[in-house]
């Protein structure tokens, strides 16, 4: 049986466009974005830089071991209007900014974002 002309033309276009879209659909997959890397919650320097003061105006609020909020609880919830002393400030990955704090009258010690502080924190960076 003779085949038509266009009809091998045809065919060829549809293996050869069957073949490219092969080619791009993986082309495609490498744009989607990467998974977020895991945020470390140890190992964030600190000094004590700042000489600022103020109270805490979140209730449930927990002094972190690192400037996340998934970072472990160095404390058990803080009660509102603990007073605590600064000692300087960090932007973490997301862009947000936390205080390195000790809560007054105790050596307690720990990270908490600057949106729990009556005055937004620190204003020295660590």
């Amino acid at each position: 049986m003779k085949l038509h002309a266009g009809f091998r033309k045809a065919k060829k276009t549809a293996i050869l466009s069957t073949a490219l879209l092969g080619l791009v659909i993986p082309a495609n997959a490498l744009l989607t974005a990467a998974p977020a890397a895991a945020v470390s919650c140890i190992g964030v320097g600190w000094s004590n830089r700042d000489a600022g003061e103020g109270d805490l105006v979140k209730s449930g609020t927990h002094l972190k071991a690192g400037p996340y909020s998934s970072c472990d609880s160095v404390t058990t919830e803080v009660a509102y209007g603990t007073h605590v002393y600064y000692h300087c400030y960090v932007k973490n990955d997301y862009g947000n900014t936390w205080t390195h704090v000790r809560i007054a009258g105790t050596s307690i010690e720990g990270w908490t974002s600057d949106d729990n502080l009556d005055d937004h924190g620190a204003t020295n960076r660590c």
